[in-house]
């Protein structure tokens, strides 16, 4: 494996097993609460993550013939897809599965030598880009849901479950 594919393969398993970890235990209150009205809950997030997880996927695979380019397809696919946790953990699961296990296969020059058309703007990207877009929007949202953990504890009276043991935190 090329050795900057497996650097990034480690950084991208490192991630989901921080995923996982920051949804352990969840609770049916903890996946639907939000600190304001406005603000996402960790179930939209996840549903989220997974409707984004089959685009990587798809651009990947697919490049340029991707049907995420077509805004009705991905709107119908989008309404399709259930507000169901555990089913989209799976499919997220599957998903990000399938995506590390093609970059397995690849190397470098090639993903940089393959593109695709970044809907809805004409911009043609290498694929290799993908990688850095799935391992942050994967931290990005375990950020997320670690925080939202956080902040229902705190309005519960409990302390938070994600508080480093860092002195240069303070409680």
């Amino acid at each position: 494996m090329d050795q900057v594919i497996e650097f990034a393969v480690g950084l991208m398993e490192r991630n989901w097993n921080d995923l996982k970890r920051a949804l352990q235990d969840m609770t049916d209150d903890e996946l639907d609460w939000r600190p304001v009205p406005e603000s996402n809950t960790i179930r939209s997030i996840v549903r989220h993550l997974r409707t984004v997880e089959q685009l990587y996927l798809s651009l990947l695979e697919e490049g340029d013939q991707t049907p995420w380019n077509d805004a009705e397809y991905v709107r119908q696919l989008t309404d399709s897809i259930t507000d169901d946790f555990q089913h989209n953990m799976k499919e997220l699961e599957a998903f990000h599965t399938r995506f590390v296990s093609l970059l397995k296969q690849s190397t470098l020059a090639e993903l940089q030598a393959q593109t695709f058309v970044e809907a809805p703007s004409p911009r043609l990207q290498s694929k290799d880009s993908l990688i850095f877009r799935d391992i942050r929007h994967i931290i990005t949202h375990t950020g997320q849901m670690r925080t939202l953990r956080n902040l229902y504890r705190r309005t519960k009276g409990e302390k938070g479950l994600f508080f480093p043991e860092n002195p240069t935190f303070r409680e």
